[in-house]
């Protein structure tokens, strides 16, 4: 049965079952799409593309289709740009692409769709798009079966040579110009062919070439052989201990200055230790001030220099090098590379911690698992007294330490010779270098040795230096591949992500590099939305600031970076490592700490830290200095003890409390003009003179757009966190809009505490996650009249807020807790706190009226 047969009944249905949901959500919106319902559709595809688990490349290109056919032509070539970089060979994407795109992207799209596409007429498009680009000939080549199969089409005289080349012989054929073939109105020539691939044992590499011009090149990898499963050598367990002689692998090809730093940081890393030989590959570089480099570290005797006519890419050139290497331990080791003094000793010592260990890699500014100070990110590339002083710090801290990986990391991967004889070389099932260093360590595993990480070992890695920008679409590429001969390793990385074993040996680095962030701000919260708010003030000091966060009831805390830099991985159990955080944050020596979250930060902190002389600020982002509820009643309703600014009696006397621990020189900030207001009014005189804003200045100064107007009829709901209280008032609210109008469309913009029990209300699509900075378009493309903030309770300076005021262009409703002091537009709506969930309903059905 179709979508298109299915009864609303069912689709509906579907759509509210937690198992169906997913692929529900796309089969409603290609339905809406059908039926001409533009609106409706965007609204199912944008949730498909914001949840769980993650949406696909069909996902954006469908939204895109939608925006497109909506007008919103920026926010189509955004999806697009989006569903390329998740699978550049999508081939719907790339052919909307070569239609919508600028120029520069129409003729990527148009390169990508003569290797992809099967259908003559969009072929025809693309060769007419890249011969405008100046391209003079153009082919494919495709292994169909036991065949060799494309097309080629040229304009100048001359003859197409097809080459079919192996290690055992040349095959060549010669390839004539058609007249009747489907691309010869497209260009002077055109030709299809299919030829016998000849039988081999080796990797085949068959290329097209006009008057020895080479058009096109495909290399076809040796047929995969059964999967040779071993038990580790015997000999293995005598060798625990260290190996005799090890060679060093570097391919290189391109970026000089990258290659100049890794060849001198690697001379001198092997200087004096007679036992490491090095082999350069020199894969046919086109920088003669690199082929001169090469010439000259050469000149080492312990250098060998192999030279590729033509290049072979990454794992071409190992594979040639590796058969020079009989005999001996191999790193393999990128061209971007920074290594510290002893690395290869350091690294086979931990080879030879134990039988079973086949591969090694070592810590990295980038290194996918082993990075620092952030994992799974490409952090900076330091300067090499940095990078040097890490590495140090690492080798005492982390000594005899070593974590067990799923897969080792080929920027710096050292394999032990009872490896590579059981698994070989690198698999040439893989493009141009990316994840074949991964099948390695697979096939490792298959055969009974171990990955492990060498925590005590730090390397510089550039990353990227080779292909820069291609690297995304080139991963992509070989991860299906991967997929296919792993079909568990994309749960195995998985999991070693979530439980991050290799944290504590970051933490342990860390620790000694404390001492270095002296001086630091400290901004100390509790978990959720406040956190947020913390964050974003911390990232605005012009001094450096560290995050410290309360988690699980206070039973966890972590300490962050406010950027990207250190410390990423510190947290304290408390109160069993309280001791250890007063270290910490002596080592530190704070400059000021700044209280984030009264409600929630111990009292008993404060009175530490102002013993210790430590100025204490506290800083406004909700409530929580006067109740520890947030602005709440016993009953979830507004506090009007709160609102009118009298004494709060479920606060537990907080306000008095961390007040009083405030010196002279203390400061209460405010993040934006409604906070400001809220503690003039409820602080005495002496207090109310400390109030500042901060420079996270969500309101002050600013003005609500100009030229409001309804994109649509739609109306939507921002949920700004997942408070109870405000999932109360989101149900409430949409009930009362469905029953007085029930064919108005509803959006909850954002993810709530159930988002199906809010869609099963009807009409109602609730987006999943937002950012601030999405909120600018979020309007036109949701073809929204209205927009509700659906925040009960204060919250101040939080960057969806203040976004939304400050770019949403349409009439806008929010809790006034500023009292009249936003400049709020004649459009919008300025509700009192006070107002319970009833008569707030009442207000926005009457204002929505208007």
């Amino acid at each position: 049965m179709t979508m298109g047969s299915v009864r609303p009944a069912e689709r509906f249905a579907a759509l509210l079952d937690a198992e169906q949901h997913v692929g529900a959500l796309e089969r409603a919106a290609i339905s809406a799409l059908a039926r001409g319902d533009l609106s409706e559709a965007f609204r199912l595809v944008d949730r498909r593309c914001r949840i769980f688990p993650v949406a696909q490349a069909r996902h954006y290109t469908l939204r895109a289709e939608i925006a497109h056919r909506s007008g919103l032509e920026a926010a189509a070539l955004e999806d697009l740009d989006t569903a390329l970089e998740l699978a550049p060979d999508d081939l719907a994407a790339n052919r909307r692409m070569m239609q919508w795109g600028d120029e520069e992207r129409r003729q990527a799209a148009a390169r990508r769709l003569i290797e992809l596409d099967s259908d003559m007429a969009m072929l025809g498009e693309a060769v007419t798009k890249l011969r405008a680009g100046g391209e003079t000939a153009l082919g494919v080549i495709r292994r169909i079966g036991d065949n060799i199969s494309g097309w080629v089409v040229w304009q100048a005289h001359g003859k197409i040579d097809l080459e079919i080349r192996s290690d055992v012989a040349t095959v060549s054929h010669s390839i004539g110009s058609d007249p009747q073939h489907a691309l010869a109105s497209r260009a002077e020539h055109a030709a299809s062919f299919s030829v016998p691939l000849p039988d081999a044992s080796t990797r085949r590499v068959v290329s097209l070439a006009l008057n020895q011009r080479v058009i096109a090149r495909t290399a076809f990898p040796a047929p995969l052989g059964a999967t040779r499963v071993r038990t580790i050598p015997r000999d293995a367990v005598d060798k625990v201990g260290a190996a005799s002689k090890v060679t060093v692998i570097v391919a290189v090809y391109d970026d000089l200055d990258a290659t100049t730093r890794c060849l001198e940081s690697l001379t001198a890393a092997i200087d004096g230790d007679d036992d490491v030989r090095v082999v350069l590959v020199d894969d046919a570089t086109p920088d003669e001030r690199i082929a001169k480099l090469l010439d000259a570290t050469a000149a080492n005797p312990r250098v060998r220099l192999l030279r590729n006519s033509n290049n072979l890419g990454f794992i071409g050139a190992v594979n040639r090098a590796l058969q020079t290497v009989p005999s001996g331990d191999v790193i393999l080791l990128n061209s971007d590379t920074v290594v510290p003094n002893g690395f290869v000793r350091r690294l086979s010592a931990t080879a030879y911690a134990a039988p079973d260990i086949g591969t090694v890699t070592p810590l990295s500014n980038n290194g996918e698992a082993t990075s620092f100070p952030v994992p799974f990110t490409a952090n900076p590339l330091l300067a090499a007294e940095d990078a040097a002083r890490i590495d140090a710090i690492a080798e005492r801290v982390n000594a005899g330490r070593l974590v067990d990986m799923p897969d080792g990391i080929g920027f710096c991967l050292y394999i032990t010779r009872a490896c590579l004889d059981v698994v070989g070389g690198l698999s040439d099932h893989y493009h141009r270098g990316y994840l074949e260093d991964v099948d390695l360590c697979l096939r490792a595993r298959q055969n009974g040795f171990r990955n492990v990480c060498a925590p005590a070992i730090y390397v510089g890695h550039a990353g990227s230096a080779s292909f820069k920008t291609e690297k995304r679409a080139l991963v992509v590429l070989n991860l299906a591949r991967l997929r296919q001969r792993f079909p568990n390793y994309r749960e195995e990385s998985a999991a070693f992500k979530a439980q991050d074993p290799l944290r504590v040996c970051r933490a342990a680095i860390e620790r000694q590099l404390m001492a270095s962030r002296q001086g630091a701000t400290l901004v100390f919260s509790g978990p959720g939305v406040v956190s947020e708010v913390a964050a974003s003030f911390a990232r605005e000091l012009d001094e450096p600031a560290l995050l410290v966060t309360f988690r699980r009831s206070g039973t966890r805390l972590t300490v962050r970076d406010a950027g990207n830099g250190f410390p990423q991985s510190l947290e304290f159990q408390l109160p069993l490592e309280a001791a250890q955080l007063e270290e910490t944050i002596a080592a530190l020596s704070p400059s000021r700490v700044v209280i984030a979250d009264p409600a929630r930060v111990p009292l008993a902190l404060a009175r530490e830290l102002t013993r210790q002389g430590v100025r204490v600020d506290v800083f406004t982002a909700d409530g929580g200095l006067w109740c520890r509820r947030g602005g709440l009643d016993d009953r979830g309703q507004p506090c009007l003890k709160l609102v009118h600014g009298t004494a709060c009696d479920c606060g537990g006397g907080i306000a008095e409390s961390w007040l009083k621990h405030l010196t002279s020189e203390s400061r209460i900030i405010a993040p934006d003009a409604t906070a400001e207001t809220m503690l003039r009014r409820r602080l005495p005189t002496n207090l109310a003179r400390r109030v500042q804003l901060s420079r996270v200045d969500a309101f002050q100064n600013v003005q609500r757009p100009k030229g409001i107007s309804r994109h649509g009829d739609t109306f939507g709901f921002l949920v700004v966190g997942e408070e109870p209280a405000d999932f109360t008032l989101m149900s409430h609210l949409l009930r009362a809009m469905r029953k007085e109008r029930p064919r108005m469309k509803l959006t909850v913009l954002g993810e709530t505490l159930n988002d199906l029990t809010l869609m099963a209300l009807g009409n109602t699509v609730v987006t999943g996650p937002i950012t601030a900075n999405e909120l600018g378009n979020f309007a036109a493309r949701h073809g929204l009249g209205w927009l509700a903030i659906v925040r009960r309770t204060p919250l101040f300076g939080h960057p969806l807020i203040a976004t939304t005021f400050r770019d949403v262009d349409i009439p806008l409703a929010f809790f006034d807790w500023s009292f009249g002091r936003i400049a709020a537009s004649q459009f919008d709506l300025a509700i009192s706190p006070s107002r319970d969930n009833d008569a707030v309903s009442a207000d926005l059905l009457t204002w929505s009226a208007r």
